[in-house]
């Protein structure tokens, strides 16, 4: 009886000092992946944890996301970093996911974690088991990242197009109004230029422009324009307009109230930015729905254009 002891103490301590030899103070788990995103749009996507559930592998709790039964919920950012939580029933720890820029549009996701080991032989076996099971489901995260923001109606949820100019002779008039100006008041300025081109036997090429601007929030300044076929003349408060034939412009299309276009405008300003991009001119709304036609703003094409120098 007293060999089975021994025998059984001998291999419990033969076990133990394995542990101890194979099983390092501190274990890292340390991943990489390279995407085709911008920096700056991965980072301001990935900062907000509510994006997460649109890729995640996994389930989602309360306030934690759940993938393989360990709970990932986030703690801080940084600068270059998201700060991430990781646990389950026995353990728990923090991760970093790092953004390291490769060109401009691309981006090295870096997923770290370092785990202290316990003393305590089965904890540390814990340990162990546990960044065993990040070691494989760290890669699928990345992995889903990398799949889900390879386009940029994911990555900026706008669907941004770079685009040609094709249009390039236009006619334009504008006024001004206390207050927004009502639908009625923009189709009355389209209907003036339409009468215009008709009577220079010249035919419209695409759907009327339109740019709204205000420096108060009281008065405000409504352009609208045409592009056209021909060059017309000048004619009182009807100019003639000029665009880079073959130059750069940013488009995109949205549907909705004007709210949803006016936001639009925010997330294409963050793409110029995030890519370095310079506009020579300003943005402007083409209505692809008639307005007056259909009353249900929830129905409204609005595709925007966004002129830009050159594309990198």
């Amino acid at each position: 009886m007293k060999k089975w002891i021994i025998a059984t103490a001998v291999c419990i301590a033969v076990l133990t000092s394995l542990l101890f030899i194979f099983i390092p103070g501190t274990i890292v788990v340390n991943k990489s992946l390279l995407t085709g995103s911008n920096l700056k749009g991965l980072k301001r996507v990935l900062s907000a944890d509510k994006n997460w559930h649109k890729w995640w592998p996994g389930t989602a709790a309360e306030k934690s996301l759940i993938f393989n039964n360990n709970f990932y919920s986030f703690t801080d950012n940084t600068f270059s970093s998201i700060f991430i939580n990781i646990k389950n029933n026995n353990l728990e720890t923090k991760s970093s996911l790092t953004f390291i820029p490769v060109t401009i549009d691309s981006t090295k996701l870096d997923w770290e974690v370092q785990i202290p080991t316990s003393l305590n032989p089965i904890k540390r076996l814990q340990t162990y088991i546990f960044t065993r099971g990040l070691q494989k489901d760290i890669p699928v995260l990345l992995s889903n990242i990398k799949q889900y923001y390879t386009s940029n109606a994911s990555l900026y949820n706008l669907d941004i197009r770079r685009e040609i100019v094709d249009d390039s002779t236009m006619i334009s008039t504008f006024d001004s109004t206390r207050g927004y100006p009502s639908t009625e008041k923009i189709y009355s300025l389209i209907d003036k230029l339409r009468a215009y081109i008709g009577s220079q036997q010249a035919m419209a090429t695409d759907s009327p422009m339109l740019n709204i601007y205000s420096r108060d929030n009281k008065t405000f300044f409504t352009r609208v324009a045409f592009p056209t076929n021909k060059t017309l003349p000048s004619k009182g408060d009807i100019a003639f307009r000029k665009m880079l034939y073959g130059g750069n412009i940013l488009t995109a299309l949205v549907k909705g109230a004007p709210n949803k276009a006016d936001s639009a405008i925010g997330t294409m300003e963050n793409y110029l930015s995030d890519f370095e991009l310079e506009s020579p001119a300003i943005p402007f709304y083409s209505l692809v729905t008639n307005r007056l036609a259909e009353r249900d703003s929830t129905k409204w094409i609005t595709k925007i254009y966004y002129p830009v120098m050159f594309y990198k």
